[in-house]
């Protein structure tokens, strides 16, 4: 079955409705964004969510020191890098941290994208927009997947009437949504419990 990760976890009404809908990833934002938490507001999103679900940390060009902090604190389990960090980065953040998965989000602009090396154990395919780190609320040509054949979470404009449609073409590992479960920039609980139903029907 497609893993799933809601994104931009901000408030503990979201924590709420993951705690009953069970994402197999949660992701709190510490990059500079609308969603973006501090770690003291991460710590207490952390210890509300199901101890069950992994929490993604994701940063943009952050000081692996910084990351370090937070992996220590418990607060996440897997690492999720958004900027320009590069192979020198990776191994130096891996040094700190141990153990702890990387997942490198890739901006896709074209075929050649998808096919980026890296030493990061994941990447995550997002659509290119000029300008912007983090995630767009695009979708991207799903078609440029076409023969990538590592495992990878798949961005970009998922939301729940084009979900089923994103995983019966690429079949990714994971399907990544931020924008497209929210009503006027707040996650909306009927569109998380939309999506989760329409991936468990196509799973």
């Amino acid at each position: 079955m497609t893993k799933v990760k809601l994104c931009g976890i901000r408030r503990l009404e979201d924590v709420a409705i993951l705690n009953e809908v069970k994402p197999d990833y949660a992701g709190f934002i510490f990059a500079p964004s609308k969603r973006q938490v501090g770690v003291d507001e991460a710590e207490a999103l952390r210890q509300a969510l199901d101890p069950s679900i992994p929490a993604v940390g994701v940063f943009v060009d952050a000081d692996p020191l910084f990351i370090k902090e937070v992996v220590d604190a418990d607060i996440i389990q897997v690492v999720q890098l958004h900027g320009h960090e590069d192979a020198i980065y990776i191994e130096e953040t891996r040094r700190l941290i141990g153990d702890v998965p990387i997942v490198q989000a890739v901006r896709v602009a074209s075929p050649d994208d998808v096919h980026l090396e890296t030493t990061a154990d994941m990447v995550l395919f997002d659509a290119y927009s000029k300008g912007v780190q983090g995630g767009t609320g695009q979708q991207f040509n799903w078609d440029y997947l076409a023969g990538v054949d590592r495992k990878y979470f798949l961005a970009g404009g998922l939301n729940p009437d084009n979900i089923r449609t994103a995983i019966e073409t690429v079949r990714p590992y994971a399907v990544d949504i931020s924008s497209g479960v929210e009503t006027d920039g707040v996650k909306d609980a009927a569109k998380i419990r939309a999506l989760m139903a329409r991936i468990q029907e196509v799973s």
